[in-house]
């Protein structure tokens, strides 16, 4: 009798795993050519940064240029001082992050000072970014805006530096696609490749030069 069933149980079995196998490798393809673009610059740029010193890569480049304006009104608040450059310059105020330098001591030619608070305005972007300094109760702004090379800028964006939303839920998406091909590519390795325990070894393997290559940088 428990032969009779597991014959039957079997041929059923079957069919519905290969059809999980056949849907799986569609996704693992098909995701991973979606994210193929977005993991050659990943790639490039991570290669650019990790090999920069050794095989004398030139560096991204930045160009800056500072200038000093004058202010309508003196701001209360780092918030209104960021609503007046967004409204003088056309930045969305969206775009804007603000921060502000709490007042610390210093010791200045042997005496102890308490240096002035500081307020930082910047907007980011990965070919163009500027930054606002302002000291409260003056009526000038010091901005400083600064112009990246294609190297920089790519870099930028492997970083994430630029903080635009719409780049960071990209990136969120390749993170999670990334995590997507590597469970279903061992699923499928192990299904269709070979034994269980050469990838067990495999998998290992790749875990323990993992941790010693990071180990040497603790």
């Amino acid at each position: 009798m428990i032969s009779v069933m597991t014959s039957m149980t079997e041929p059923r079995s079957a069919p519905r795993r290969g059809a999980f196998l056949r849907n799986l490798r569609r996704f693992h393809a098909w995701v991973g050519l979606t994210g193929a673009s977005l993991g050659l610059l990943f790639g490039v740029t991570g290669f650019l940064m990790s090999h920069r010193a050794v095989m004398k890569i030139e560096a991204g480049q930045v160009e800056a240029h500072k200038v000093q304006i004058e202010l309508e009104q003196v701001p209360a608040t780092i918030e209104a001082l960021a609503n007046a450059l967004s409204a003088k310059f056309g930045v969305p105020l969206s775009r804007m992050r603000w921060r502000v330098q709490a007042p610390k001591a210093a010791r200045f030619g042997g005496q102890q000072v308490t240096a002035a608070p500081q307020w930082t305005v910047t907007v980011g972007g990965h070919a163009h970014f500027a930054r606002a300094t302002y000291l409260p109760g003056n009526r000038t702004v010091d901005l400083e805006r600064s112009d990246a090379n294609l190297i920089e800028a790519l870099e930028r964006m492997h970083k994430a530096e630029a903080g635009q939303a719409g780049l960071i839920l990209l990136t969120d998406c390749f993170a999670g696609a990334l995590v997507f091909l590597a469970v279903s590519g061992t699923l499928l390795w192990t299904r269709l490749a070979g034994p269980r325990l050469l990838a067990l070894g495999l998998a290992s393997a790749g875990l323990l030069a993992l941790v010693l290559v990071a180990s040497r940088a603790w």
